[in-house]
């Protein structure tokens, strides 16, 4: 194994090391980077320092010849030169005297100037030679001077330059004459040899009156430019060289003046010396094998300045620089590593110490122990090292009381349990005792969980923890999981123990009971082992789980068959799929309102072969609780799907078909996505298949559930949720899943001749299922009162022996067509039975329309009934039992379904309702129709058209009997009112009868009835109608003592002034006029009332006022409770 200390000291090297590499590295770039600039910046300033004196030098030359030529030209006369012929005027040739004359005075000329020019070069440094040469077209016979330095001498006079026979070969400085004169401007010319002697020459053109005159010049010697330059040194062999604008040498140290470029190996760009030298640029190139850096400036005179230096000199500096620190590192590493591994010994010592004390601790020795007691890193490692083993030790003594206790409860847990069970069970049969195994439950703790929340479960949990163990004892009890708890006891105390536990159960609650359920397996029916005997136990326990009051069952031989029942179920569920013994049956589902099958559960049947018909109450649970009820519920499903394909095939109608799921179901397998796949092989559309879920399984994972519930509704499948009713029933589930159906339990149907408390339950259950637009099934039906009330409160569907027991697909189709055969609904005609099916004859908000909220709170059990109207015939389809006595008492007729029709001479086909409904069936609108039925008696009533079956045409009418009221005096007329868009009410005729158009807003009436109403004529103020209610409120004995009487005649002047006041808004507004006010009653008590008051035409043209009020004191008063109570 590599020890740490190697490790540590190897990698502390390389890190150093790696730092330094790129430390040097970095420094090399730097460096290399900052000399070059350094060089370059240097050389330049060499350049700059050179050429400035070379210019000066030249510019003194240049500004020398140049005032010799000014004074040249300005001392020639102009006239002169014109009258003596040698400036041209016209095509004259020039006269031998006047070539004398002009000789004779350039003569003289060329003397004043001369002595001049011997001045101003005397004075010029590095002068070797100063001429005049005079234009030999000008004058043949004057050619200048020419004055040259010989030795050491002064300049002196020579022979006068001859440039008409000068050899351009013999001497190179000809080509200055030439430039002269084709160019007409000053310059230099060189360097050239000059008897045997390098120059460089300056010359200056001059012109006179537009004629070239001749050419004045300076030589200088090259040996002077060498002067200033051979003596420049940069770095050790650097140099400064000079070459004329033709690349030939002018200066170099190491080549001859006139020497080419070629012969040098300059090696540089010509194109880049043509430019000017930005001053950071950096030129290298290589010559003799030598890298050379380059500086350059190109003088006004077309000279080029170089300064040459070898690379390895500029670099030489840094580079050694670099191998310096390079030498210090290598030398630090090496002391760095040898310290190092020095101090690694002192540290290795006592991590080796704590590894071994690490390996000891690994191996379970919680005893190892440290003696390092160094203040440092170690130490305190050290010291969390012995923290750390105590806590260890510390959680594997918690570990291993967990693994053998319940934490909740630090009651044993079962696998515990088992060996302390087995260890108790051994003793008391040495003592001669029979153990028995007892499993007790706690019953409704779901409830208590969803209700009160999982804090209050598992403070019952623990509460009965705390009784169990106070009375078994805390070794021989356990708790199993969740609220499962097994102990072992002896038979002959079990029972004294049994009601000690429930004495205290009575108050374990918070001072509330707590109910349990308790199964006991005596060992005396069979020697098995501890887990079988707790299986038993709780199969004993299991067998009353719909009791919600504590029990005790006793493990028998009836159980033990039962259970070897379980087993062969579970053995022999995929033979039983496989070879048919399970049959899926169908029971009819019928619709209330038309009495034809419009769903059907599928059941599931387990014919055996050994043990014959087996009950859904055995198969199902063993096959949840062994978690394959899934593969049951699937097999339903497939069969279902065949059975509607060869319905399809047979002509038959295909209705619904509804699929019980078990909470196993969804622990099992994704069942949305299983019976979605085969739902969609079968080529069947999703809303035809239905999925029943109890409401306990909802509770069991509500969040889970509601997820499993959206996912089916999403994807089509209509969801209802089934025993509704049963056991510990929540409204809560319905506010947060909207399930598309409510099936109530049978426990309604089987408490239904127990008393009106059942009954009215359920129709406020139906009544709130309505109000969320959820549709509803009552299961368990028997008998036809039953199917009569469930049809009046609005339960839309029926299920029951009363119209069928579950059968096969096979008896479904030997029965059809057969007499008293349930018929199976048209698909087509299923919206409309559903809508007459939906209207709660016990909730007059029924009538109102869906667009309409007016009516949406209302509830009451007026006389409502449903007609159906065929062309001229119609018949009662539904009613309650308010409009059953509502015929008997004020028609004398009993209720009937039998076929009115219109066109039979002895039906009275001339009443104004029928009429009525006969216009509500053509025109769809809602209408108020009042109609003497006697001497003195109006019924008021509305109806409003429900549904149109759109395969037959049959119109479906609701009806609400509104009041009932006396006929005035005065011979005053009943009428219907009907909606339409009329801004004003009035009456117009309509066939034989008199109708009254309101507008829509007539709906707020109706936010009152029962009340208070009346009818007063407009102009009089006198009553013509009114309820006994309304009589009552005048201090009358009925309507006779109100009709005929005004507001004065009946109430006090205040009073009657007050509702004088109310007539006049209402009869100002084209709508009702609703108000809301405090009223004295007949006793003197302060009351609210909310009135409405409204104005139409009567049969005879009168403008009357119909009047509502109905007391809300109770109402406002809760509101304003409920209103306190949110601030």
């Amino acid at each position: 194994m590599r020890s740490i200390r190697f490790t540590i000291t190897v990698s502390t090297v390389l890190i150093i090391l790696t730092s330094t590499m790129a430390v040097l590295g970095a420094s090399y770039l730097i460096g290399h980077n900052e000399t070059d600039q350094n060089s370059v910046r240097m050389m330049n300033l060499i350049n700059e320092d050179r050429e400035k004196t070379l210019e000066k030098y030249f510019g003194s030359i240049e500004q020398s010849a140049e005032i010799m030529a000014n004074v040249a030209i300005e001392d020639l006369d102009s006239v002169f030169l014109t009258e003596s012929g040698a400036v041209r005027t016209g095509t004259s040739e020039q006269t031998p005297e006047q070539k004398t004359a002009l000789d004779e005075y350039l003569h003289a000329y060329c003397g004043r100037l001369q002595d001049l020019f011997s001045g101003v070069a005397d004075n010029t440094q590095g002068i070797i030679s100063y001429f005049y040469c005079i234009n030999p077209e000008f004058s043949s016979s004057e050619q200048g001077f020419y004055y040259r330095k010989i030795g050491k001498t002064g300049l002196i006079e020579q022979t006068p330059l001859d440039v008409v026979n000068l050899e351009p070969e013999e001497y190179l400085g000809a080509t200055w004459y030439e430039a002269a004169v084709s160019m007409g401007r000053p310059g230099w010319v060189g360097p050239y040899v000059f008897e045997d002697q390098w120059v460089y020459s300056y010359f200056v053109p001059i012109y006179k009156a537009g004629t070239f005159i001749g050419l004045i010049g300076m030589d200088i010697s090259c040996d002077t430019l060498v002067d200033q330059l051979k003596d420049v040194r940069i770095y050790k062999t650097g140099y400064v060289c000079l070459l004329a604008a033709n690349g030939r040498v002018v200066y170099h140290p190491d080549f001859p003046i006139g020497t080419g470029k070629d012969e040098m190996q300059f090696g540089v760009d010509e194109q880049l010396l043509q430019g000017k030298n930005s001053g950071n640029a950096l030129i290298r190139y290589t010559a003799d094998n030598v890298n050379r850096q380059v500086s350059y400036s190109t003088l006004s005179n077309g000279l080029t300045l170089f300064c040459v230096v070898p690379t390895d000199e500029i670099n030489a500096p840094w580079i050694r620089l670099v191998r310096d620190i390079a030498m210090i590192a290598i030398l630090i590493i090496g002391v760095f590593a040898v310290l190092v591994s020095f101090l690694m010994g002192a540290i290795m010592h006592p991590l080796k110490q704590l590894t071994d004390a690490s390996q000891r601790l690994a191996d379970a020795d919680y005893t190892v122990d440290l003696n390092y007691e160094g203040r440092d890193e170690i130490g305190a490692l050290t010291g969390a090292f012995k923290r750390m083993r105590d806590q260890i030790r510390q959680y594997i003594e918690n570990l291993n009381h967990q693994i053998l206790y319940d934490r909740m409860t630090d009651l044993p847990n079962m696998r515990h349990f088992f060996t302390l069970a087995l260890q108790e069970k051994e003793k008391m049969q040495a003592e001669g005792l029979n153990p028995v195994m007892v499993y007790i439950d706690i019953i409704g703790i779901r409830h208590y969980n969803r209700q009160y929340g999982f804090k209050t479960g598992d403070k019952m949990i623990m509460n009965l923890a705390k009784i169990l163990a106070r009375h078994f004892g805390a070794q021989r009890i356990c708790r199993f999981g969740g609220d499962h708890f097994t102990a072992v006891a002896d038979e002959d105390r079990v029972d004294e123990i049994l009601k000690a536990v429930l004495r205290d159960c009575e108050t374990a609650i918070d001072g509330k009971r707590m109910s349990i359920r308790v199964g006991i397996y005596p060992n005396r029916l069979e020697e098995v082992d501890v887990s079988i005997a707790c299986d038993r136990a709780k199969f004993a326990c299991d067998l009353n789980r719909g009791e919600m009051s504590s029990s005790i069952a006793y493990y028998d031989e009836t159980m033990r068959k039962q259970g070897e029942m379980n087993v062969h179920i579970i053995q022999n569920l995929d033979r039983a799929l496989k070879e048919g013994w399970i049959k899926v049956y169908y029971q009819p589902i019928v619709r209330a309102a038309d009495g034809k099958v419009c769903d059907e559960e599928a059941l599931a049947r387990w014919i055996d072969p050994e043990f014959g018909f087996l009950s859904p109450g055995y198969f199902i649970p063993a096959l949840e609780e062994a978690k394959l009820i899934y593969k049951l519920d699937l097999y339903v499903v497939e069969q279902v799907l065949k059975k509607m394909k060869e319905q399809e095939r047979l002509g038959m109608y295909l209705v619904p078909q509804s699929i019980n799921l078990s909470r196993m179901d969804f622990e099992s397998c994704d069942i949305v996505e299983e019976i979605c796949r085969r739902v969609d092989e079968a080529g069947v559309d999703h809303s035809m298949i239905t999925i029943e879920i109890t409401e306990s399984i909802i509770g069991s994972d509500f969040e889970f559930m509601k997820e499993q519930i959206a996912r089916f509704r999403k994807l089509g499948f209509p969801v209802w949720m089934d025993d509704f009713g049963s056991g510990y029933s929540s409204l809560d589930g319905l506010n947060q899943i909207p399930f598309d159906l409510i099936k109530f339990n049978m426990s309604f149907m089987e408490r239904f001749d127990e008393g009106d408390e059942g009954k009215i339950i359920l129709t406020e259950l139906v009544n709130m299922a309505m109000s969320l637009k959820i549709e509803t099934v009552c299961e368990g039906v028997e008998k036809a009162e039953q199917v009569e009330f469930l049809r009046e409160i609005g339960c839309t569907r029926i299920q029951g022996f009363y119209y069928g027991k579950p059968v096969s697909f096979e008896e479904i189709v030997a029965s059809k067509g057969k007499e008293g055969a349930l018929e199976y609904e048209n698909p087509a005609e299923a919206g409309y039975y559903a809508s007459i099916g939906r209207i709660n004859l016990y909730d007059f908000s029924a009538l109102s329309s869906e667009t309409d909220s007016s009516l949406a709170h209302y509830f009451n059990t007026l006389p409502m009934c449903i007609i159906e109207v065929n062309g001229t015939r119609l018949w009662y389809s539904r009613c309650n039992q308010s409009y059953r006595d509502f015929l008997k008492r004020t028609m004398n007729v009993d209720y009937s379904t039998e076929e009115i029709d219109l066109m039979d001479p002895d039906a009275e086909s001339g009443t104004l309702f029928l009429r009525g409904v006969m216009q509500c069936v053509r025109d769809g609108k809602r209408a108020i129709i009042d109609e003497n039925v006697g001497l003195d008696t109006i019924v008021h009533t509305m109806i409003r058209r429900i549904a149109v079956n759109p395969v037959t045409n049959i119109t479906a009418i609701a009806v609400a009997v509104l009041a009932v009221s006396t006929e005035t005096a005065d011979g005053a007329d009943s009428g219907q009112r009907a909606e339409n868009s009329e801004d004003t009410p009035r009456y117009m005729a309509h066939g034989l009868s008199t109708t009254a158009e309101l507008k829509d807003t007539i709906i707020s009436l109706l936010d009152n009835m029962p009340c208070l109403t009346f009818t007063k004529l407009a102009k009089t103020g006198v009553y013509i109608a009114c309820n006994q209610a309304f009589a009552e409120y005048a201090h009358k004995t009925g309507p006779a003592g109100v009709i005929g009487l005004t507001d004065s005649q009946i109430f006090d002047e205040k009073t009657a002034s007050h509702f004088i006041e109310d007539d006049k808004k209402a009869l100002s507004m084209n709508e009702p006029y609703v108000f809301i006010e405090d009223v004295l009653d007949a006793a003197g008590n302060r009351r609210c009332f909310q009135t409405t008051k409204l104005k139409y035409y009567n049969f005879n043209s009168q403008l009357c006022i119909l009047g509502m009020c109905q007391d809300v004191t109770d109402i406002v008063r809760v509101r304003r409770e409920n209103s306190d109570g949110k601030m």
